[in-house]
């Protein structure tokens, strides 16, 4: 009804995308589309639920990113594919323990450009770590951990999955940070912290 009735002005007026799915993957790819369009997150509304004109009745919920940001390192790449074959897109982004030790903390795969005009891309961070790389195995790849980027999250879960014993949910760089080294970036106690918050619901 909205697109029969509303004159998309570029710039000024159009109507908000949706889709219909119960596919985690196609609500993240969805969510980081948004984030990556600028817009400040999504919104999930039960199809079941009943319309209230102006009344917030627990039906719908808004997923965005955190506001705070983490500086970590990336110490491993993956190769892109499709439209995005041939840079390395997705990045294994460490904390320092107190050993002084990098210990992996998550993979990100969105946050970087692919048009120069809009900031930091993929282009020019496989440009940037190219040099950097230590071994490869199949389309993944291990580098010298020297490139610092600030990263937001929505929280920090407990993980198996990544050497540090935690793991970032829907992460995504918003900064390279060429300003900055590796003994800059967070600590594992930094990322227990930031756990322990999430649990909380800070």
């Amino acid at each position: 009804l909205l697109e029969k009735i509303i004159n998309v002005e570029k710039f000024k007026i159009r109507v908000s995308k949706q889709i219909v799915t119960g596919d985690e993957d196609v609500t993240m790819k969805f969510y980081h589309d948004a984030l990556d369009l600028g817009e400040e997150g999504i919104m999930f509304k039960n199809l079941e639920a009943p319309y209230h004109h102006g009344r917030r009745v627990g039906y719908i919920v808004k997923m965005k990113p955190e506001s705070k940001d983490l500086d970590l390192v990336i110490t491993g790449a993956e190769h892109g594919t499709g439209k995005r074959a041939g840079w390395l897109t997705s990045y294994i982004v460490a904390c320092r323990n107190k050993e002084g030790d990098f210990v992996n903390v998550g993979k990100v795969a969105s946050g970087l450009k692919e048009k120069e005009e809009q900031g930091t891309t993929y282009l020019d961070m496989t440009k940037i770590l190219k040099p950097l790389i230590i071994s490869e195995k199949g389309n993944r790849v291990e580098v010298k951990p020297k490139v610092v980027v600030s990263v937001t999250y929505q929280n920090i879960q407990k993980s198996p999955t990544y050497s540090a014993g935690y793991a970032m949910r829907f992460p995504r760089i918003t900064n390279y940070r060429p300003d900055r080294n590796n003994k800059d970036i967070a600590t594992l106690k930094d990322i227990k912290e930031a756990a322990n918050h999430s649990f909380l619901g800070d």
